[in-house]
């Protein structure tokens, strides 16, 4: 979140919530580089890589031209080799590529058919060694999807017994298969969503033998892709997975804990991650606008923390002051402005948000922030705004990277920067009617014939789709 990587007109520009697409090198001398793996369009699967602090990403590089607008997968090896698999554009059939690492730097080979037989969908991949892969992925049968998994031992170079073979099929029949491929201390382990009804796991010796029957995790009726799994250092599968509410169970190699429920919200893009083996999840949820907001919950304490906004910059705001030039006043609309109540934001003098020239919105929080997200009661007509922000000694005007809004439509995602490293490094905290904060002054400039109203002002950013690094 920190700089902006680019732009995507893909569907799934960074894959689905399962997906490994963001890797950091632990060692040697690239220590703590960051290669970055998206789909900036239908067909193209690119990666960008950065060095500590992060501010300067080099150009993007091609992996392929011929990915179909799906979801993807990638993994990263020990000698920092990454293996990426997709579906073929047009024919679908299920494809992998390998990433060369030699001085640095990246470089893709060329495409190698896993199946194509049928066409394939939603892969997911694991590597075991630096010779061994796994690769799992629903096939579609006219309709009918079919969970089926498949190993390399030559690096990726070929697959199974060719590429009509399907390898181990575990499930069939079913409306849709959405599958993980994990690495255990002595297991494969495949967590998947099954035919929308229930979520399942399965797992397999890596000294080798057969996969397991099915245990079912959970069941119901609303089960998507929106569930992660996760295996820590000490060896402990855990899964997140919403059905029209976010849930918790663990796996500590011979027996299953209990569901947890996590939020009772319905949640979207959840993603585990264990960090000193605690759990971590990451999803998002929607406010009562509708609007995404990034949240987590940890197991710190012993028992999973209430949910927390996780970047404060993308919330609600700590401080909303309206300030009336008539009446010299300010007033306090900060609960009002965190609400989807309609026509509440207004300054008990004016009965507007502003109106005159010299009436004011002051936007304010304990960190730097990026951007407005306005819903409006009444849009302005007539009036203009000038947007600035405090540098230490003066209020430095500037205009929003998507133009200087006046309030004047119902609905408006502001966007003040373009990432956080574009917002200026001379922005000040102030004390603003008793409050200390970095803030956004909104100033009329010239007066409004019809003064807006508002209903709900926030910093949220609408977080469509993330990944975090594995």
């Amino acid at each position: 979140m920190f700089k902006k990587l680019t732009d995507t007109t893909a569907t799934y520009g960074l894959g689905l919530s399962t997906a490994k697409l963001l890797f950091e090198i632990p060692s040697g001398v690239y220590s703590g580089r960051l290669i970055a793996i998206v789909q900036t369009a239908s067909g193209t699967l690119r990666f960008s890589y950065s060095d500590a602090p992060n501010n300067i990403r080099s150009s993007f590089t091609d992996i392929v031209t011929d990915c179909a607008d799906r979801p993807f997968d990638a993994a990263m090896g020990s000698d920092f080799n990454i293996y990426v698999v997709y579906s073929k554009v047009t024919t679908e059939d299920l494809m992998n590529v390998k990433l060369s690492f030699a001085d640095g730097l990246w470089t893709a080979g060329s495409p190698v058919t896993i199946f194509n037989a049928e066409k394939s969908r939603n892969p997911t991949l694991v590597i075991e060694s630096l010779t061994n892969l796994h690769v799992a992925w629903s096939r579609d049968q006219s309709g009918s999807f079919t969970l089926c998994t498949k190993s390399s031992t030559d690096s990726g170079a070929t697959w199974g017994t060719g590429v009509s073979d399907p390898g181990d099929v575990l499930t069939g029949g079913s409306s849709s298969v959405f599958p993980k491929l994990l690495l255990g201390i002595s297991d494969l382990y495949l967590v998947y969503v099954d035919n929308v009804t229930e979520i399942d796991f399965r797992s397999k010796p890596l000294s080798g033998g057969s996969w397991t029957s099915e245990f079912n995790i959970a069941s119901g009726t609303d089960f998507d892709n929106n569930f992660d799994a996760a295996v820590s250092e000490n060896g402990l599968l855990a899964v997140a997975y919403d059905n029209l509410e976010l849930r918790y169970r663990e796996y500590d190699g011979s027996n299953w804990g209990p569901s947890v429920l996590l939020d009772s919200s319905e949640s979207f893009m959840p993603q585990m991650i264990f960090i000193n083996n605690v759990p971590f999840v990451i999803y998002t949820v929607k406010d009562s606008s509708d609007q995404m907001l990034l949240q987590y919950t940890s197991r710190k304490s012993g028992v999973f923390s209430t949910p927390e906004i996780l970047n404060k910059s993308a919330g609600y705001f700590d401080s909303v002051f309206l300030y009336d030039l008539s009446s010299a006043a300010y007033s306090d609309l900060t609960s009002e402005s965190q609400s989807s109540s309609t026509a509440d934001i207004y300054h008990p003098s004016s009965s507007v948000i502003f109106k005159e020239s010299g009436d004011i919105l002051y936007l304010g929080i304990d960190q730097k922030f990026r951007q407005l997200y306005l819903i409006l009661f009444t849009s302005g007509i007539g009036g203009t705004l000038v947007y600035s922000y405090w540098d230490g000694s003066n209020w430095k005007s500037f205009t929003p990277v998507n133009g200087n809004y006046n309030f004047d439509s119902a609905e408006k995602k502001l966007l003040l920067w373009t990432d956080y490293q574009s917002m200026p490094t001379d922005w000040q905290k102030r004390i603003i009617n008793g409050t200390d904060r970095y803030w956004i002054k909104i100033e009329t400039g010239s007066a409004f014939s019809t003064a807006p109203v508002g209903s709900q002002i926030t910093t949220i950013s609408d977080v469509n789709s993330f990944i975090i690094r594995r």
